[in-house]
């Protein structure tokens, strides 16, 4: 596939480039060098024809391949020449390929080979030989389009079984409408079914980004050439493809990761444990890593496509639920188990263990066979699919709630036997152990009165079900020290029941308590300190023992409550509205709103307040004096402040600190705070760009394009800079002073800052800029770079896009 198999017919050097922010990732972890580039850059990357449609031809390709060195090397120059104008791949080199050495394999963690008419020789004893070495599994190309067969499948498929391989096959795709994948299919199944491959064989749709693939539509005509493979018998899919296009097409989406092989090139074609642990985390089943395994084929590393599916489906298994119902107490359990091991076994268990304890069994219960078409139409070649389903209900009493309360895992075991009892003649599948250790509980209220604290709320856990004593606990969280618990009695919650249906007893979870006013309560809030509460379930009387705790925010009592209504940017102008009631604004009348960048914690402005009624909040507080009076407007003119112009172009958030003071020049004296912590931003950290048209006329390069970005809110200059992307340095820059009127961008994207005066239109002259006129000599391929920044020179902190590289 890719490389390994179509070199000197086409490019296919974009499977094996990456996105830029991949690259960058690569660079860094040293998997690749710096030299590469990314695959987001415009390519004139040219396609050829495909793999022969003749055998003769084939035969041409290898003998000429193989004839002399001399050849070899010409045709790799070729190759190379024929590639320069695409994309950078992340390969090294563009070495030709010869046919399959028939020797003895090297060492390699492949284990995993595919191959074409390109290798048309390979004998039982070279399959024996990849054997030995570690690979498995061969996939081997049937077809492609709907007229192309390779000549040498059959013996292909013959020898790698003989060496006791696993077979796969797979189609390379060229389909553009639904008749052409309706037709592909039924070549890729016709064929098949010629050379012997049952309806369980892995089907492969090789789908590489060449012409006939690089459309919109092609997730939606890959699925009708899945869906008439299935009819045709063969319901066993996988996707090949290369990371980048898949990226843009999303064709593993009809398959998923799992299902899907990427290929993807580091510039040495090796690994190692981190590129492994790399292309691993992306999710995909296996990973296409060089073209040159033992000198010719490709070598692939399986992350379980191969071990999961290439044999076939004779088992298969799910846990549906495996969860408490509170209204009923019980511990529910279904799903559903097929496997060709089961016939003859027609009782059916479900066991459940205290994995946690050794494994113990702590429950069992015999159960009906439960429909199931899904499983059935899912894997159609298992045995008793149809009825594969179970349910079972267990009551949460004896060794298994014990084992529920100790926050042991519940592990569940789906079993078929042939014995009355389950305890002979049984095959079983063991599903993941499952932790029942759900602690949730919300504080309704926490109130200070005339008379102490009053609390109420709700706490539903699972492990309660070992655990009667119900507390509630008030605590000094400044001091660290309790000051008054209450044993409570549960009260009715319907509400949390239907919120939480699979905690136990969470229709019964609610409490509520008062605590007068003791001599430690009063020490406490007088003195400002932060006060908790505690729910607690116990099994102990007094409220101590093995218990489990929900710790809620603490609180203070001292009346100082603000809000931020608004927070916006409009016109070179950050408004903050809200309020602020503080008992500690009579000594300190002064308003102030301070900004604070969030990322570095530092003030970057302040203004002084204008003061707004607000009967709204004197209603919400009655008891603070100035509530009436706490609204408050700041306006912050964004041009007056150059930390804050820094901190918008860097795309940071935002919070705010509402202030009274006795200073009413600057703010400062005695205070009193309260910090919203808002972490508001007026970026997505993405600007939205286009380069319009990049021409040549003469020695004059003109662009045109918009950028439009939030965080230019902060710019004070907008640069377009013209940049040799060959010789690798800037050669000139125009400053844009007010940007082109775009009402279209505007319209396209409102709510971006600055859109509507998002566009530039410049001009760099070669006849007076020398570094220009000898890039337009030499062919460089020049690049538009659209620069926002917050120095006038361009400098400084700023925010920029590269658009894409091109000859002019």
């Amino acid at each position: 596939m890719l490389k390994g198999e179509k070199r000197n017919i086409h490019s296919v050097r974009k499977f094996y480039t990456v996105s830029a922010a991949t690259l960058a990732t690569l660079v860094s972890l040293g998997f690749i060098n710096a030299s590469a580039q990314a695959d987001d850059q415009p390519t004139n990357q040219s396609t050829a024809t495909t793999e022969v449609a003749s055998q003769t031809s084939q035969n041409q390709i290898n003998s000429q391949a193989q004839s002399n060195s001399s050849t070899v090397a010409t045709s790799a120059a070729t190759d190379t020449s024929s590639i320069t104008s695409a994309a950078p791949a992340v390969t090294a080199t563009t070495q030709s390929k010869v046919a399959v050495n028939t020797s003895t394999p090297v060492a390699s963690s492949a284990d995993t080979i595919d191959i074409s008419a390109y290798q048309k020789n390979m004998s039982v004893e070279t399959f024996q030989n990849y054997k030995n070495m570690g690979v498995q599994n061969v996939v081997v190309k049937l077809t492609e389009s709907t007229g192309w067969t390779n000549g040498y499948a059959q013996s292909q498929i013959n020898n790698a079984k003989t060496a006791g391989m696993n077979v796969s096959a797979y189609h390379f795709v060229r389909f553009t409408n639904v008749s052409e994948a309706q037709a592909e299919a039924n070549h890729f199944a016709t064929v098949a079914r010629q050379l012997g491959l049952g309806n369980d064989t892995l089907m492969i749709a090789d789908v590489e980004s060449v012409p006939q693939t690089r459309y919109a539509g092609i997730v939606n005509n890959l699925n009708i050439f899945w869906n008439t493979l299935s009819s045709l018998g063969y319901t066993n899919h996988a996707v090949y493809t290369g990371l980048s296009y898949d990226q843009q097409y999303n064709v593993s989406s009809t398959v998923g990761k799992a299902r899907t092989w990427v290929a993807m090139y580091f510039y040495d074609y090796s690994v190692n444990q981190a590129r492994i642990n790399y292309k691993r985390s992306l999710g995909y089943g296996a990973w296409q890593y060089t073209d040159r395994f033992n000198g010719a084929v490709d070598g692939t590393i399986d992350f379980g496509l191969f071990r999961n599916y290439s044999h076939g489906i004779t088992r298969a298994a799910n846990l549906d639920n495996m969860s408490i119902n509170a209204s009923s107490n019980t511990l529910n359990v279904s799903g559903w188990f097929a496997d060709n091991s089961n016939q003859g076994k027609s009782n059916r268990y479900v066991i459940l263990l205290d994995q946690d304890n050794g494994g113990c069994e702590v429950a069992r219960q015999q159960v009906s066979a439960v429909s199931r078409q899904d499983v059935t139409n899912a894997y159609p070649t298992i045995y008793g699919t149809g009825d594969s389903g179970f349910n079972a209900n267990f009551q949460l009493t004896g060794a298994l709630a014990q084992a529920i309360g100790a926050g042991h895992r519940i592990q569940a075991i789906i079993r078929y036997t042939s014995s009355n009892d389950g305890n002979s003649d049984y095959n079983d599948n063991y599903f993941d152990g499952v932790s029942f250790t759900q602690n949730s509980a919300y504080l309704d209220k926490f109130e200070l009165t005339n008379n102490g604290i009053s609390v109420a709320g709700w706490h539903a856990a699972n492990q309660s079900i070992s655990r009667p004593y119900d507390y509630v606990i008030l605590y000094d969280q400044t001091t660290k020290r309790e000051i008054a618990r209450q044993q409570v009695t549960a009260t009715s919650r319907a509400d949390v029941q239907n919120a939480y249906q699979n905690v136990y007893q969470s229709g019964k979870s609610g409490f509520s308590a008062n605590f007068g006013m003791t001599s430690a309560l009063r020490t406490a809030i007088a003195n400002g300190d932060a006060i908790q509460v505690i729910t607690r379930y116990t099994d102990d009387a007094a409220g101590n023992g093995n218990a489990v705790d929900v710790w809620f925010d603490s609180k203070t009592f001292n009346q100082d409550p603000a809000y931020v209504d608004s927070f916006t940017l409009n016109n070179g102008v950050i408004t903050v509205t809200g309020w602020h009631a503080a008992d500690q604004s009579v000594v300190a009348p002064n308003q102030w709103i301070i900004l604070i960048d969030a990322q570095t914690g530092k003030e970057v402005a302040r203004v002084k307040a204008t003061t707004v009624s607000r009967p709204d909040v004197a209603n919400a507080y009655p008891t603070i004096a100035n509530a009436g009076n706490s609204g408050f407007t700041a306006n912050f003119k964004i041009a007056n402040f150059s930390a804050l112009q820094s901190a918008l172009v860097q795309g940071h958030s935002f919070n705010v600190v509402a202030r009274y003071s006795d200073d009413a020049q600057s703010g400062e004296g005695y205070r009193v705070d309260d910090w919203l912590m808002l972490n508001r931003k007026f970026s997505t950290g993405n600007g939205y760009q286009n380069l319009d048209s990049f021409t040549r006329n003469g020695n004059v390069v003109r662009a045109t394009g918009w950028y439009a970005d939030d965080r230019s809110a902060g710019a004070k200059t907008k640069y377009i800079i013209l940049y040799d992307a060959t010789a690798n340095r800037e050669i000139a820059r125009q400053v844009v002073t007010n940007g082109v009127s775009r009402p279209d961008v505007a319209r396209a994207y409102p709510s971006v800052y600055g859109a509507n005066n998002s566009g530039f239109d410049v001009s760099f002259d070669g006849n007076t800029n020398q570094a220009l006129a000898n890039a337009l000599r030499n062919n460089h391929q020049l690049q538009i770079i659209a620069r926002y920044s917050d120095s006038q020179n361009g400098e400084g902190n700023y925010i920029q896009y590269w658009f894409g590289a091109r000859n002019l």
